[in-house]
């Protein structure tokens, strides 16, 4: 599911950034490994369920390897 420049997340992402703290109100910074091995930086994942698209088609949840907790 997709809002206006939003990508909902899966599941198995959502229940992993939950058990992690905000790194402010509503809101977690994560850096995302993509299939293709890029690595997307310093994004912004609402209440650990909605990835901030920089454009509404900049990728898919199927693009997403991996998502990290930016330390």
């Amino acid at each position: 599911m997709e809002l206006k420049g939003r990508l909902k997340l899966s599941t198995e992402f959502v229940d992993y950034l939950s058990e992690h703290p905000e790194s402010g109100m509503g809101y977690q910074i994560v850096n995302i490994e993509l299939m293709n091995g890029s690595i997307l930086k310093n994004r912004i994942v609402f209440n650990s369920e909605y990835l901030e698209l920089n454009t509404p088609s900049e990728i898919k949840m199927s693009d997403i390897k991996k998502i990290e907790i930016k330390t």
